[in-house]
């Protein structure tokens, strides 16, 4: 894990950036897959069934995205904790999803969300949580210190 980290840490910051990028972009994109759920939901929205958590659910993971974009730009201490939970959701939509598809159309599109998009999310997140601990600790990578020219002895004369 040293070489990884060594490896990271050599382009930390331009991986940092694109990671917040793709976070905003997936909070964006998610965005007409909700309202389409939400038009699409079995019942009416507002009225107390199980169709609305899907919506409700998928607002929380764009939230969550939301704020990680933010909170990584900044390498934020409570990043670790933020994209754990993240990847917790991200990992129980596609659980949910591929339980409670119903056979053909449904069950494959499912099936690609899950494998394609939540679950690749999810363990990137867990990455995340990983990597990021270590801003929690305050243990922020710090330049070597320029080296000091010591004096030189004294002569006897």
């Amino acid at each position: 894990m040293p070489a990884l980290r060594k490896a990271l840490a050599n382009h930390e910051d331009a991986l940092l950036r694109l990671l917040s990028i793709a976070f905003r972009v997936a909070a964006v994109l998610l965005l007409p897959w909700i309202v389409d759920l939400a038009l699409n939901v079995r019942g009416h929205f507002g009225a107390r069934n199980l169709s609305n958590a899907w919506v409700w659910l998928d607002l929380i993971e764009a939230a969550s995205l939301l704020l990680l974009a933010a909170l990584v730009r900044r390498r934020h201490r409570t990043t670790s904790p933020i994209a754990s939970a993240t990847a917790v959701l991200l990992g129980m939509d596609a659980f949910f999803d591929l339980w409670s598809a119903h056979r053909g159309e449904a069950f494959r599109t499912a099936e690609l969300l899950a494998y394609a998009a939540e679950l690749p999310s999810a363990a990137l997140l867990a990455a995340l949580s990983w990597y990021s601990l270590r801003w929690a600790a305050g243990l922020h990578p710090v330049p070597a210190p320029a080296p000091t020219r010591r004096p030189a002895p004294p002569t006897g004369n």
